[in-house]
Formats: C-alpha cells, structure tokens, sequence
C-alpha cells in the first residue's frame, strides 16, 4: 500500500509557497484556455449557472473544512469547461502531523466534499462524472512549524489527495530533488479510506 520514492532529478530549491504558485498558475492558465463556463453579454463574462453553483459549495466546504481541522485556506482550484471536471483547495496546517493523522485530515476533506456535490440536483447534469468521486477532487495541505515556515524531512511537509490517491512528501532544501520532495508515500484513497472508517469508534 505504501512505496517510498527518491527524487533524483537536479532542480533548485522550491518553497511550498512556490510550488503552489506553480501549480496555481499552470491550473488557471488551463482552465483560462479552455473558456470556463462563461458566456458574453456586453463584452462581460458572465460565469455559467453551474460553475456559480460549485463555487458556492466550494466556499462552504473551505470555510467548515478550515473551522473544524484549525486549517488556514490558501488557495482553491476547479476545472469547469463544459461541465465540472476537478474541484480542489489548498490548505496551511500547523505541524508537525504525522501520516495517520494527515489521513485522516485528507479523507475527511474529500468525503466533506463529495457529499455537497453529489447531493446537489441542479449540478448533478454538470457534473463530468456522477457520482463524484475522489478522483475528481483534490486537496493539498502544506504543513507548517509554529514559525509559518515549511517543515523538512524527515517529517511531512505536504500531503496531498489527487486522482483517486494519497500522497505524503517530505521536503529537503538539498538539491537534486524534483520539486524539493526528498520522499514520497503513496496510499490507494479507497485503502486509506477503509483505514479511516476502521479507526472510527
């Protein structure tokens, strides 16, 4: 269920905060060159009923999410060309945490989300797959010290759920590592989700 990975590819040191802003920029460029779910009227780009909809349980989710594990939103995502593709957000926790505990934070997040969105009549048409599942949300949580500086191997410095999976990476300033991730572990989310729901009282 778990693989550990070295990165060996050189690259320069990159921050957290940087490599949010890359994957942040290279998402809006995408979502900006697909056109949206956005109409014309008088030269003003009128966003679809759909996507208006999504960004409004977007919001709901980041503000419970961020209340109820003491997180700090940083960022959020979405893929709405046509119809609702990805729905992500980005999150600053207070470490160090260990691997139970960021999956824990991680499956709770996609599971919060999941509910609103498939719950929901008027998006379910919007939708690029109904249900929706773990494959089509995705949370990034980058942890922190008490300095609000990122925290480096060998603890957890970002943890991730994306496509349908789970990722824990630890972070070095060391060069030679891809993205500065000096490891990474992998869990299937269904696996992780299990493990959850078996730890539960």
């Amino acid at each position: 269920m778990k693989q550990l990975q070295n990165s060996n590819i050189s690259s320069q040191k990159v921050t957290s905060m940087q490599r949010l802003i890359i994957s942040t920029f290279a998402c809006f460029m995408l979502c900006y060159s697909l056109n949206q779910g956005v109409s014309s009227v008088d030269n003003q780009y009128i966003p679809a009923d759909y996507v208006v909809i999504a960004d409004q349980i977007t919001d709901e989710v980041a503000a419970k999410l961020s209340k109820q594990y003491n997180m700090k939103l940083i960022g959020s995502t979405g893929g709405m060309a046509g119809c609702v593709n990805v729905i992500g957000l980005s999150f600053q926790i207070r470490g160090p945490l260990n691997q139970e505990t960021l999956r824990k934070i991680l499956v709770g997040c996609v599971e919060e989300f999941l509910t609103p969105i498939n719950a929901n009549e008027r998006l379910r048409p919007f939708l690029k797959n109904y249900p929706f599942t773990s494959h089509e949300i995705e949370i990034e949580i980058f942890v922190i010290d008490a300095r609000e500086e990122e925290i480096h191997d060998p603890e957890i410095g970002i943890a991730t759920a994306k496509h349908g999976g789970l990722r824990y990476h630890t972070v070095t300033e060391e060069p030679g590592y891809l993205f500065g991730y000096k490891t990474t572990m992998k869990e299937d989310y269904n696996a992780a989700l299990k493990i959850v729901k078996g730890s539960q009282p």
